[in-house]
């Protein structure tokens, strides 16, 4: 149940991994870790006396653990919700009378989720595939540093495990016969796991008033591969972008160990070898923890932060499960015991599909620790709302004139209008094909797609995250054959329309996805400003409202851009 409890386990070797013949009717057996189905925490009731699926009852007995902890009322407007998952109840898809229909959706998980602690404001939700847990926090990190909004932030990371998720995986080939083995020269494929964890964060005024121990979150970055929605870059180098973005200035020898994603797939491992290597990082120890948990999904980022977060406190570093003869395209330093350490800092590395990297950098409050000025804002960061304009915006709904054509004609129709050669739009779902729409008409004459455009990031939300194409992929595991398509599949996260967007123009800044139950303008203005500020080097932000649900279709993006010289006369001004 708790944090110290996990780690013991983890520190003991235990790992719940194990094979599962026909379960949930698959005919495929698959290593996994469940929960038991008889366990209370999976069927609880709100406090407002409303039943709570199991995803969502995971995910308020995590966070109830870690408010109590950090002694906070979550019932007040200082306190924000974010929630990390990246198919929430997509099995109720299974159950065509379920009782509430909106059930399904990620943006009511995460109100049942707040509701509970009686919280009072909108959570956000990110769904943004793998690297959804890092992403959530890096947006806990961004809205404490440059907003006087809130003072703490409860982000929970929380997936369960259904036949829709199992089916598709195996739809891939993606999974192993037996327990998967990270970085392993043998890897042939991951294992899936359940899992619910919760980390309050608040904002650091002074490190020096803070107690030895306290764990600090440095920095972080999100950059896209702009390679592949499915695939990793097989030269790292959206991973080695987001490296350099978070550790830049700060000594790398004070890292300890790098906690990877290591999913113990060939490709996925293999990509981080290169991208460590390429960053002169191949020395330090690194570490998965995929072993003893399997690929927890929406909830990995957060889960992976808090164990290795207890392991720096403890000056260890946690060994690799499964991995017992190392061979990856570079070589790397994988911890295979227990060991000690006397760095003060880890690296969390995490990829993902559309092409999406994060990185995060935590380090341990020390006596006596000289700490630098990484969280002042400097002269080349912008701040303030005159620091960016909106210069371009396209909206897009179902034509009046043409209420005879359906979902899919109409959007075939917008892409014949624009003139464009592309053909693997006819591949795309739906949602993509919505959002790359937008792009094609706000982006044109304004980008190189020749070139790697890194100083350009893509923001979007919507309601319905991918539900539209994830019920046509229901039809196909229901199916008396049993015939799951990876091609369905494969479009069934959200943030796939964000990966296609960037692969069209090399687009290969931030690139993250947030689920809303409606347009929140106010957010989503909070969220272009807190990115900017972030990355310096950022200059550009297509971002938007991009939804697809019961053959209906909606797209508002807008263009914006880093006004400079109005962040240069705030500053002096200042």
């Amino acid at each position: 149940m708790s944090s110290m409890e996990n780690y013991e386990a983890i520190a003991a070797g235990d790992s719940r991994l194990r094979l599962y013949p026909k379960h949930w009717g698959i005919p495929e057996p698959f290593f996994a870790s469940l929960f038991d189905e008889n366990t209370a925490f999976l069927h609880r009731v709100s406090r407002q006396g409303k039943a709570l699926s199991r995803m969502e009852s995971i995910a308020v007995t995590a966070a109830e653990l870690a408010i109590e902890q950090a002694g906070i009322d979550a019932s007040t407007k200082e306190v924000l919700f974010v929630l990390s998952t990246t198919k929430g109840n997509v099995e109720l898809l299974a159950e065509p009378h379920c009782d509430d229909p909106s059930a399904v959706y990620l943006w009511h998980s995460a109100q049942m989720i707040a509701g509970h602690f009686g919280n009072p404001n909108t959570p956000i939700v990110v769904s943004n595939a793998c690297i959804s847990g890092c992403a959530a926090q890096l947006t806990a990190f961004n809205m404490l540093q440059y907003s006087d909004k809130y003072k703490h932030i409860v982000v929970i990371g929380a997936e369960v495990l259904s036949k829709f998720i199992i089916s598709g995986f195996q739809s891939f080939k993606a999974l192993s016969p037996e327990r998967c083995k990270p970085f392993d020269a043998k890897r042939c494929g991951l294992n899936l796991g359940e899992a619910a964890a919760a980390i309050v964060y608040g904002r650091c005024e002074n490190p020096d008033t803070l107690p030895d121990g306290t764990i600090i979150l440095e920095a972080g970055a999100i950059c896209n591969d702009a390679n592949h929605i499915s695939g990793p870059s097989r030269t790292g180098e959206g991973l080695l972008r987001a490296i350099h973005r978070t550790t830049e200035g700060f000594d790398t020898n004070r890292i300890a160990f790098i906690n990877a994603h290591g999913t113990a797939t060939l490709y996925n491992d293999d990509m981080e070898s290169v991208a460590i290597n390429r960053a002169g990082m191949q020395d330090i120890p690194v570490n998965s923890l995929k072993g003893y948990y399997g690929h927890t999904l929406g909830a990995a980022g957060v889960m992976e932060v808090i164990l290795s977060s207890i392991a720096l406190q403890k000056h260890r570093i946690l060994p690799s499960m499964g991995s017992e003869n190392p061979g990856t395209a570079h070589p790397l330093n994988v911890c295979l015991q227990h060991s000690t350490t006397t760095g003060d800092a880890f690296l969390k590395l995490i990829s993902g599909f559309g092409g999406s990297n994060a990185a995060l950098l935590f380090s341990l409050k020390k006596e006596k620790q000289v700490t630098g000025d990484r969280l002042q804002v400097t002269d080349d960061k912008i701040r303030g709302s005159n620091s960016w304009e909106q210069i371009a915006k396209y909206h897009l709904t179902p034509d009046p004139c043409n209420l005879s054509l359906n979902i899919d004609e109409q959007l075939t129709q917008q892409y014949r209008n624009i003139g464009i050669n592309y053909p693997k739009f006819f591949k795309m779902d739906r949602l993509c094909k919505a959002g790359f729409l937008g792009a094609e008409v706000l982006l044109k004459d304004l980008i190189d797609d020749e070139k790697n455009n890194d100083d350009w990031g893509i923001i979007l939300m919507n309601s319905a995250s991918s539900l539209d194409n994830d019920r046509r992929f229901q039809q196909t595991i229901a199916e008396d054959d049993y015939f799951p398509s990876p091609s369905i599949f494969v479009y069934t996260l959200a943030n796939i329309v964000t990966g296609e967007i960037a692969i069209r123009h090399k687009i290969g800044g931030e690139t993250s996805f947030y689920v809303m139950p409606e347009f929140d303008e106010e957010l989503m203005t909070e969220l272009i400003a807190q990115s900017f500020n972030a990355n310096p080097k950022l200059t550009y932000i297509l971002c938007g409202w991009v939804d697809v649900d019961h053959g209906q279709h909606e797209v508002r993006m807008f263009l914006c851009r880093k006004n400079v010289e109005t962040s240069r006369r705030e500053d002096e001004e200042t």
